[in-house]
């Protein structure tokens, strides 16, 4: 299976949430070691029946590297569409490691097209909890690291348009609050009036309620290009570049 054959998998032509899903990582070509192996994570999706609902939610998968992957096939099992939104490229120097999401897509593939998901089910958003992680970096390496947007998902207009008006965030236990930059996502939803739930991966207990902050520049026309300060664009989509020696002229920046 090739690298596009892979994209359709994950994002069927004709599937309602295919146009927001991401390509750079299918882009990317096995050029490491295998890693060592991921410890499969507890059902996902287990948590959700328990949650009384009119209709079916959103998910918004926000979990460190290949478990989002995990989390998101195990919600497959349930019915809901995975839909992933990693944006940071791949490189033998990548400060954020994405080959080991890469992988789980190679080797979830064949579940979940087995799995024969109507083109309206409900979407399992996918993000790396780590997109921001390493803070810095040094020259020679290869700085991948990313934010989302509000941009980067649908609206809370369309998300209705689908009788979606409740979220569920699925992210590791230890803050009460989303990431800052899908605050901005959480927010603009929940002031547009959908309803945000959090809940965490092995608890056996329904999401709760979730009040989002408003987080730094909410609603500023600057705060999309002041987030991407110090962030490096890739000329193939996404993020992702060579961080530059100081000799060196250029190479770096937004491509």
């Amino acid at each position: 299976m090739d690298s596009a054959e892979l994209f359709d998998v994950w994002a069927p032509a004709g599937a309602a949430w295919s146009p927001w899903a991401k390509p750079v990582l299918f882009a990317a070509q096995p050029s490491l070691p295998p890693p060592e192996p991921v410890a499969p994570m507890a059902e996902a999706a287990p948590l959700l029946p328990r949650f009384q609902l009119t209709g079916s939610p959103a998910v918004v998968v926000d979990l460190p590297g290949a478990r989002s992957v995990q989390a998101g096939l195990a919600l497959a099992r349930e019915g809901f569409r995975p839909v992933p939104l990693y944006n940071g490229s791949d490189h033998p120097a990548a400060l954020v490691s994405v080959q080991p999401i890469v992988r789980e897509f190679e080797t979830g593939a064949g579940s979940l097209a087995g799995l024969r998901l109507s083109p309206d089910a409900p979407p399992a958003f996918l993000l790396d909890a780590e997109r921001q992680t390493p803070r810095g970096g040094v020259p020679g390496r290869y700085d991948n690291r990313w934010l989302v947007f509000p941009q980067d998902f649908p609206s809370a207009s369309f998300l209705r348009s689908r009788q979606i008006s409740r979220v569920v965030l699925l992210q590791e236990p230890g803050s009460p609050q989303p990431a800052e930059d899908l605050a901005h996502v959480l927010r603009r939803w929940q002031e547009a009036g959908l309803e945000i739930f959090l809940t965490h991966p092995g608890e056996g207990s329904s999401p709760v309620p979730l009040q989002v902050e408003k987080p730094s520049r909410f609603r500023d026309l600057s705060y999309r290009a002041l987030a991407v300060l110090g962030l490096r664009r890739n000329s193939a989509g996404g993020f992702g570049s060579v961080i530059p020696l100081p000799s060196s002229r250029g190479g770096g920046g937004f491509g």
